[in-house]
């Protein structure tokens, strides 16, 4: 045979095993994801139908988890029609279509770009250090953290050398009194107290806890500087406790006459609580904790390191509930605490949600960012160019302490590749811009430093952003998100022009569906009614007298106000108690006041007047009451109250008042929840028995029926008929919804044929 001719033989065989591998291969990546249905020009696969079918329901329909893939099917079918209908208006071109998806996406890429292990490491370990609390004293060197090595150095050494100091037998209260530079620890000798997991900086924290108690740790640097740290004591976490407060303020300037006033007020709510006074009540006498004073006292709840430490510690000694403190004095004043409750740390199921947010907003998220980094890096082929770089590096100098640098006139370095991410080239043009948006002025620190540390910022930016937009090539869940979002983004738009905004709008079209379907639209008899049923006779009968006339009175008590002689404007502590009708009225629309003025018989006639309306001012201007809402009543000095103290007659007093009947109800029910209930309304037969007991005729009927007393008040009877549309407005929107989507779908499939690959389909379980 011909050489040549052989050569050709075998060329030809090649090629003809190659076109076989090829379609094959084309084969079998089809096989790996089938096309199971095309809607006019989509192509929809098997995995996008799978993706959808585990996460029912589809868009706006729904279906029960169980639903078979058959039943599925055509609401998936629904569902891309609308939003092919939405592509094809181009709605997803639309610049504010294209901002909403990008912000949409920026924010879920964030938990993409995450190293789930390490951030789960860190939440069980502040967990773990959480079950321990540590009490430690510390000296502080600063040194900036920008600082240039030389200086980084020298105060490391510094650190070192007082370290030695401390071991060889020198105190450490009195070194950290002569080097700390923290503020407080000319005073306390560098003490920190108590603290626990999450409650210093990460690297301070770490250290803490690696150090064993009597031990002084290595320096530590953190954003503040070196740190030595000595352990005093360690012990096993107190949990949370939550007190009531009451407080009695002393200023720091206050003359001695000042403070013992203040010891005297404490001394004497101390003795009310002895006496079995209420503590709620002392607080509400004695308190000036403006915070707590409404409530009883009661704080939010808190743990070690949150608060002063003599605070602390005679919270965490009380052990029994209701159980108080005596009377303590801290900066602030003096303080009696109550127990309210102890809360242990609770398990990790519970506040695993709440320490993921704090470990990925405090500084040790910086572990987890920094493996994302090394990650990215080495994914994404990450290369840089060393020597450029040192060379962009040394073009650093003063001008950058100050925000003021600007990069060099030098084409040739400027233009030298500085690394590269994947099929991205960054240039050291590139850093230099950067440098020149993102420097501050930064007193102290070495050019050279900042200079490296904006590189690393540049370099870290460019990865993550790489990351970020390659994304959904690299993941297949953050691809099915955006592409979930942008597809609900269309059917949302869609929906509201096609079906819900034109259902709300159309009247006309809501008059025709409804004259077509006026028998869908009845209702049968009923009557208009007010129901009053009573546990006994004499509380109906007593219930029908207070809701006689409107508005209703209460029997709910507000204190009188009263005013030494011949005052009228309001004291702080008359505003406190003012605060309290306030909330009553915001907190009950249908109440309203009645606000009356007094005076007695030795002061002017103006007085009463002036009191109510500094009430009423009060009330208007700082608690945002309607005037409406309020009745003046001038009773000057006609309705004395005591003969003997005429204090109680230079009062502004108050009453209050409703409209609504179920506010009446309620006054009758606070012993027993069921002495009253009021219904008021239409009824049709089987929705109230005593209802369907009585003859259906306008007028009030009294039965006696299961042990209750009821009146039935009928004002009207309806016999059946079919609604007007105002009546069944609501149910024909909702059905003519129905219709409008319906209609739309079915031209829809005329417009975008769908075809179902039913081979496929058989095959998927």
């Amino acid at each position: 045979m011909n050489p040549n001719c052989s050569d050709m033989y075998k060329s030809l065989r090649w090629i003809a095993f190659l076109s076989c591998f090829l379609d094959f291969t084309a084969y079998a990546q089809q096989s790996t994801d089938p096309v199971l249905m095309t809607i006019g020009p989509k192509k929809v696969t098997v995995s996008e139908f799978m993706y959808h079918y585990k996460k029912n329901p589809v868009g706006a329909d729904s279906l029960n988890e169980n639903a078979s893939l058959r039943e599925y099917l055509p609401l998936f079918i629904n569902y891309k029609l609308k939003v092919l209908a939405g592509e094809s208006l181009g709605l997803d071109t639309t610049e504010a279509f294209r901002e909403e998806l990008a912000g949409y996406r920026k924010v879920s890429a964030q938990s993409f770009i995450t190293d789930k292990n390490v951030t789960e490491a860190l939440v069980k370990e502040a967990y773990e250090r959480m079950k321990e609390e540590i009490n430690a004293s510390h000296i502080l060197l600063e040194v900036a953290s920008n600082a240039s090595p030389d200086d980084t150095l020298r105060v490391y050494n510094q650190a070192i050398s007082i370290r030695e100091r401390i071991l060889k037998g020198e105190s450490f209260e009195e070194l950290a009194k002569q080097f700390s530079k923290d503020p407080y620890a000319a005073r306390n000798g560098g003490t920190l107290g108590w603290f626990t997991g999450l409650q210093m900086v990460y690297p301070f924290e770490t250290a803490a806890y690696q150090t064993k108690k009597g031990d002084i740790s290595m320096p530590v640097r953190t954003k503040f500087g070196y740190h030595l740290i000595r352990v005093n004591d360690r012990r096993t976490s107190q949990g949370n406790v939550q007190v009531a407060h009451l407080f009695v303020r002393v200023d720091p300037n206050a003359t001695d006459a000042e403070k013992m006033t203040a010891k005297t007020k404490i001394e004497e709510a101390y003795g009310e609580l002895q006496r079995g006074v209420p503590f709620e009540a002392v607080v509400k006498q004695f308190s000036e904790d403006a915070s707590t004073k409404s409530a009883g006292g009661v704080m939010q709840p808190f743990g070690t390191g949150k608060m002063l430490p003599p605070f602390e510690e005679a919270a965490f000694a009380l052990k029994k509930e209701n159980a108080y403190s005596a009377p303590f004095q801290t900066q602030y004043g003096w303080h009696i605490l109550k127990l309210v409750k102890r809360i242990p740390l609770l398990d990790y199921a519970e506040v695993g949600g709440y320490l993921r947010t704090k470990v990925q907003s405090d500084d040790r998220s910086n572990v987890s960012k920094s493996a994302v980094l090394r990650r990215v890096k080495q994914e994404n082929k990450y290369e840089e160019n060393k020597t450029a770089m040192a060379a962009a590096l040394e073009k650093a100098n003063p001008l950058l302490k100050d925000g003021k640098w600007q990069a060099p006139a030098d084409a040739n370095l400027n233009g030298q590749l500085l690394f590269r991410i994947g099929s991205q080239v960054y240039r050291v043009s590139d850093f230099y811009n950067y440098v020149q948006q993102n420097q501050r002025p930064q007193a102290g620190a070495s050019p050279q430093s900042l200079m490296q540390s904006l590189l690393n910022a540049f370099i870290e930016e460019k990865n993550l952003e790489y990351e970020e937009q390659h994304l959904e090539a690299k993941n297949e869940d953050f691809r099915d998100l955006i592409q979930e979002y942008h597809d609900g983004m269309l059917l949302f738009q869609m929906l509201d022009e096609k079906v819900q905004g034109r259902s709300l709008t159309d009247t006309t079209g809501q008059r025709q569906f409804y004259e077509q379907n006026r028998n869908k639209y009845q209702l049968p008899p009923r009557v208009k009614a007010t129901v009053l049923d009573a546990a006994s006779r004499p509380i109906l009968d007593l219930a029908l007298k207070s809701l006689a006339k409107k508005p209703y009175a209460l029997s709910r008590k507000v204190t009188d106000l009263t005013f030494p002689k011949g005052q009228t404007k309001l004291t702080e502590g008359q505003r406190e108690q003012l605060f309290d009708l306030i909330v009553i009225l915001t907190k009950n629309y249908d109440y309203q006041v009645e606000i009356s003025g007094h005076a007695d018989a030795s002061e002017a006639d103006s007085c009463s007047a002036g009191r109510l309306r500094s009430v009423v001012n009060e009330l208007v201007k700082r608690g945002n009451i309607s005037a409406t809402r309020i009745v003046e009543v001038d009773e000057s000095k006609f309705k004395p109250v005591s003969t003997t103290n005429r204090d109680k007659n230079r009062r502004v007093s108050f009453a209050l008042f409703t409209n609504a009947p179920v506010d009446v109800v309620r006054q009758f029910n606070t012993q027993k929840a069921d002495n009253l209930i009021y219904q008021e309304g239409f009824f049709q037969k089987g929705e109230n028995k005593f209802v369907d007991a009585v003859s259906w005729k306008v007028g009030k009927q009294t039965v006696e029926k299961s042990g209750r007393v009821v009146q039935i008040d009928i004002q009207a009877v309806d016999n059946a008929r079919t609604k007007t549309l105002n009546e069944a407005r609501g149910q024909v929107i909702n059905d003519y919804q129905v219709y409008l989507e319906k209609d739309w779908v079915e031209s829809l499939k005329k417009q975008f044929p769908v075809q179902v690959n039913e081979n496929e389909l058989k095959k998927l379980k």
